[in-house]
């Protein structure tokens, strides 16, 4: 979330526990948020998900950036989920 958990001393964070646990036990997963009407939250910049993604690198612990889909059509996750909220009067 941008601003929020997406900060590049957040990866180095992370990948500092999870080097402490040893290497090649753990996979990092990175679901970018897709924006919903009415929340709070927005998604990270794409310099900032480069960034973080750089930064587990470096320190060497596997990651992978998910791709986002439906987007365009309010269909991802979460928005989904939102866009029917907002039919049925929620």
């Amino acid at each position: 979330m941008r601003d929020i958990n997406d900060q590049g001393f957040r990866a180095d964070l992370l990948a500092r526990e999870l080097n402490k646990r040893g290497r090649g036990w753990v996979h990092v997963n990175l679901i970018p948020l897709n924006p919903s009407p009415g929340s709070a939250w927005t998604a990270s910049r794409r310099r900032d998900e480069a960034e973080f993604v750089a930064r587990l690198d470096a320190a060497r612990v596997p990651v992978t950036l998910r791709d986002t889909r439906g987007r365009d059509i309010d269909g991802a996750c979460g928005q989904l989920a939102a866009r029917l909220g907002e039919s049925a009067g929620a």
